[in-house]
């Protein structure tokens, strides 16, 4: 039996039939595509940036403002034992 290398188009049409065809046309239209956006991704890219507004800079504050005071501990502490006068 002789083996031959098949793309993985070649493979889907053979072993799906017609369906597997329609699918594979429909996948490769949708790659293929160099449209640009259309209002679908300009409503998610709007809906992910408010999210981030109200949910993740909030947060990031915060925890930016104990980092910082933590830093400000530490430093303080090193100073005090490094620069210590008599």
């Amino acid at each position: 039996m002789k083996m031959t290398r098949r793309t993985m188009s070649e493979f889907l049409t053979q072993q799906r039939g017609m369906r597997g065809r329609f699918r594979l046309m429909n996948l490769k239209g949708n790659f293929g595509r160099k449209q640009g956006f259309g209002l679908n991704e300009v409503i998610g890219i709007a809906a992910g940036i408010i999210i981030a507004v109200v949910v993740v800079i909030p947060g990031l504050q915060g925890f930016a403002g104990d980092i910082l005071g933590n830093l400000t501990d530490w430093w303080n502490d090193m100073a005090s034992s490094v620069f210590a006068t008599p």
